[in-house]
């Protein structure tokens, strides 16, 4: 079996010219990935630390914004020694367009990870068409 080394990728912090956030602390982009089937878009997007009382996604015309943010009440007795890991929020945007159905989008969190299912619009799903005889 052929072993492949995967790049080391880190979290890019955003730049305050880039995008307009609120609250403390730091932000970041989470890394995602975007997935298709004849029926769906898929979203990954890593969130690490981020529980589902402190995600907000919204759709606003052709944008889907996804905010998550860190509680750091976990951490308000602890004396850092050693800081390697970022922590911080994180928030993407994402255009879509009119091949989404915007009645049906879905979200899942599980360990760290959020999963939107975005459903195709019927008017761009394959069809196969009828030949009929002339």
């Amino acid at each position: 079996m052929e072993k492949k080394e995967h790049p080391v990728v880190k979290k890019r912090k955003i730049a305050p010219d880039k995008c307009v956030v609120t609250g403390k602390g730091d932000w970041y982009f989470p890394l995602s990935d975007i997935y298709e089937t004849p029926e769906n878009f898929t979203i990954v997007i890593d969130m690490p630390g981020v529980d589902t009382e402190h995600i907000a996604i919204d759709l606003r015309e052709n944008e889907l914004i996804v905010n998550g943010e860190i509680s750091f009440d976990a951490y308000t007795d602890e004396k850092v020694i050693l800081n390697e890991y970022n922590v911080g929020h994180y928030h993407r945007h994402f255009v879509i367009s009119d091949a989404i159905n915007r009645n049906k989008v879905e979200a899942k969190m599980k360990d760290g990870v959020l999963t939107l299912n975005l459903p195709k619009a019927e008017h761009i799903k394959p069809r196969k068409i009828e030949v009929k005889e002339a």
